[in-house]
């Protein structure tokens, strides 16, 4: 029986966030204090992670949701609002919303995402949560990647040899995933929107974001990074059902590099291409779209 306090949770509207003490506890026993601390990141404070069971009892009704960041940005920031839109409009619980922060945030730095690239460690840590979720609740999971997320989440999928470290970090996910929705993704490179005009942004590696090994090098048309050569050499990996949402406008990553679509995935099921929205609103004004594709595997044009 579920304590009053634990109904209490329940029914609130918005996701605590940090890991629920059964879910920490879990991964203490599963994976040891030292992975548990990497996933839960309390060192960034109440935006760290979030997600988790109240108690045993407390079992999913939908198949849990994870939501992978992007730059600049931690798990109690953009994913939360996510979490608490498909809380409130999805029916969802605590216990079927999870995320995880790789690297830090902005820390108040509005030209930090500069320093981001796809390092191994961020992979290994995106991969260990979506195990975690699978064998904690024993349900196929629901991940949704936006901006840099969505390349770091499909090589945790992928498995295979990091390119940056060549740790090995086993084989695909794709059984444990039902479906992947790739939401503004830089997969093939980034390109910069000026007055109508696509710009490449990384055909230079100079700076982390877009070096040649894990960044988003895409300056040798029809070459890119090593990393994104890797997770474009293979195709249906990602899930059962694969989908992606993007814009022609996104200012981010942008719509066309060397010539293809920068956000579509190889072998997706469906898309939903919008015409007007900036990067942020891709993520925020979709999820709705997002849902569908997860609960009826379709694309809703509404």
């Amino acid at each position: 029986m579920w304590s009053i306090d634990s109904l209490f949770l329940l029914l609130l509207p918005v996701v605590h966030t940090a890991f629920t003490p059964h879910f920490n506890k879990w991964l203490g026993n599963f994976y040891g204090p030292q992975i548990r601390d990497q996933l839960e990141r309390v060192d960034l404070g109440p935006k760290g992670s979030y997600g988790g069971k109240i108690d045993d009892a407390d079992a999913p009704i939908n198949q849990p949701v994870i939501f992978v960041h992007g730059v600049s940005d931690m798990a109690g920031e953009k994913p939360t609002e996510a979490a608490n839109w498909f809380k409130t409009n999805g029916g969802y619980k605590q216990s079927e919303l999870y995320s995880t922060t790789y690297f830090n945030g902005a820390q108040g730095n509005p030209l930090k995402w500069v320093e981001y690239s796809m390092k191994c460690e961020y992979v290994k840590q995106v991969r260990a949560l979506i195990v975690a979720v699978r064998l904690y609740t024993g349900r196929q999971v629901d991940v949704v990647g936006f901006s840099l997320g969505v390349p770091v989440s499909r090589k945790a999928i992928l498995g295979g040899h990091c390119v940056d470290t060549g740790e090995f970090l086993g084989g695909p996910l794709t059984k444990f995933i039902d479906t992947y929705v790739g939401v503004a993704g830089p997969n093939h490179g980034i390109a910069l929107q000026m007055a109508g005009l696509q710009l490449p942004a990384c055909a230079l590696g100079g700076l982390p974001i877009c070096n040649q090994l894990n960044g988003l090098y895409s300056g040798n048309c029809p070459h890119t990074s090593s990393y994104l050569n890797d997770i474009n050499s293979l195709q249906r990996y990602e899930g059962q059902h694969i989908y992606t949402i993007y814009s022609k406008m996104d200012q981010v990553v942008g719509f066309l590099v060397c010539g293809g679509i920068t956000s579509q995935i190889g072998g997706q099921e469906g898309e939903r291409m919008f015409d007007g929205l900036n990067h942020e609103q891709t993520f925020h004004q979709t999820h709705h779209v997002q849902l569908a594709m997860i609960r009826e595997h379709k694309v809703i044009k509404e």
